[in-house]
């Protein structure tokens, strides 16, 4: 689809290390930007949140990645998934308030999973939404999964899976650091196949919960996601770094398959 544009709002970035806390001044920052960017550069968005303080704390609380290990899971998937949804409606409220099209797109009640790997995938509205320039607004959420009962799907998943379907010119995650670091806090400014194994030394834990594998998983999605030609940037969300990224400018550290 010619020019669509993929950005994640990364739940660190949004909220606090605080359980259930956000950062409203973050938040809202951003949601003018990419306002302010849709609108500068007529492109179509696809948005995605991660779960930030809100629904990676109860998902390490009921260990929701590993399905139903027993009863109480079953109220933890409920709970991690209310939470989940919680944020996502939050971040689309203040899309919405700065008269963004926004839409929010439930992951849990379009996709089925079996043993992890999405079976099934309601990409219907999804179209319609963009081919009538609204933005619809994915997340990380738990899913059913006819093995384990549920599993969950991060944003960056739910990217990759969609990129193979709409092939987006970009892809564009927003964290709360400004790239991927080394030992000597100097961003890598490219991360490739060839250089991956020799940098994911330098690829740790977020510093708040992640349930779903800190950066190093991002990092790995992101490369399966640049497989598809499709250039993925992993920036700060400092203000400006959003609009220099989208002209083509050097920020943060981008990802390519070559």
């Amino acid at each position: 689809m010619k020019n669509l544009i993929f950005i994640k709002i990364g739940g660190s970035l949004i909220t606090k290390k605080k359980p259930y806390t956000l950062n409203r001044k973050k938040l809202r920052e951003v949601v003018e930007e990419i306002g302010r960017c849709k609108k500068k550069f007529k492109i179509k968005l696809l948005l995605g949140n991660g779960a930030g303080s809100f629904a990676h704390v109860s998902a390490q609380k009921f260990k929701t990645k590993m399905g139903y290990l027993n009863e109480k899971s079953k109220i933890g998937h409920c709970i991690v998934e209310d939470d989940a949804s919680t944020l996502n409606r939050i971040l689309v409220k203040e899309l919405i308030k700065a008269k963004i099209n926004a839409i929010s797109f439930q992951p849990s009640a379009a996709i089925a999973t079996k043993n992890g790997k999405i079976s099934a995938f309601n990409l219907q509205p999804i179209l319609n939404y963009l081919k009538h320039d609204l933005v619809p607004v994915v997340f990380g959420d738990v899913v059913s999964d006819q093995k384990k009962g549920c599993v969950i799907l991060s944003t960056e998943e739910i990217f990759k899976f969609l990129a193979k379907k709409l092939k987006p010119d970009k892809i564009i995650l927003m964290s709360n650091v400004e790239g991927v670091f080394d030992f000597e806090g100097k961003i890598i400014p490219e991360i490739c196949p060839k250089n991956f194994k020799k940098i994911k030394k330098y690829l740790g834990a977020s510093e708040k919960i992640d349930v779903t594998g800190g950066m190093k998983q991002k990092v790995k999605e992101a490369i399966e996601m640049a497989k598809l030609g499709i250039d993925v940037f992993i920036i700060g969300g400092k203000k400006g770094n959003l609009e220099k990224c989208l002209k083509g400018k050097k920020v943060g550290t981008k990802i390519i398959y070559g």
